[in-house]
């Protein structure tokens, strides 16, 4: 019951944090991530209706949720006259956008092994290297995909400012990796114990 609460509590809040900014991008004439708002809201509607076949965590669908946010706000929220995707967290190192990349990619990386999870066996994790190898390919994969909608918009939409140049392209996939590199060794430490017997 409690977990049927929260799932509802993150579905509606995501509607609405979603609309609210859809309304504000349409007033500002902000195609690029109206575009972008329609593809979140895709996916949103394929996890809430598919989650319990897909096997995400309440934990899961909650870093999911918090990602959008993430998302929506790099976006639409400036700081100083820039646009807090293009903020530094540490000045000339680390952007807002780059935490958003490690984070969305940790977090997809848990998507991933909800995902094959079921199929796994014992021997499946006994070598431990392969595994971690494969969860990084798939989530780096799938952060290939979102680079790829980024270039559509950059190609229909005019967006080739807000998206960047290659360096930034390059740095989005270094994010994405280091994101996977994090959760797949959280993953892999987590499947050992709960084969073993161990407390998870």
């Amino acid at each position: 019951m409690r977990e049927k609460t929260e799932l509802k509590l993150m579905l509606w809040f995501t509607i609405i944090y979603l609309v609210l900014f859809a309304i504000l991008a349409f007033i500002k004439g902000n195609y690029e991530f109206l575009y972008y708002i329609s593809i979140l809201s895709f996916l949103i509607f394929i996890i809430s209706y598919y989650h319990k076949k897909m096997h995400l965590t309440t934990q899961v669908l909650l870093g999911l949720t918090i990602l959008g946010i993430m998302h929506v706000l790099g976006g639409n929220i400036f700081i100083s006259g820039m646009r807090l995707y293009d903020f530094w967290l540490i000045q000339n190192i680390f952007k807002y956008d780059n935490f958003v990349h490690a984070f969305g990619t940790f977090v997809v990386t848990f998507v991933v092994y909800s995902l094959i999870q079921p199929y796994l066996t014992k021997k499946s994790f006994q070598k431990k290297f392969l595994m971690f190898i494969f969860l990084i390919l798939i989530t780096v994969g799938l952060g290939a995909i979102n680079e790829i909608v980024e270039f559509f918009a950059v190609m229909f939409l005019g967006a080739a400012k807000t998206v960047g140049d290659y360096t930034n392209n390059a740095l989005d996939l270094v994010f994405n990796l280091i994101g996977s590199i994090i959760a797949s060794f959280i993953i892999i430490r987590y499947h050992k114990k709960k084969h073993i017997g161990g407390k998870i």
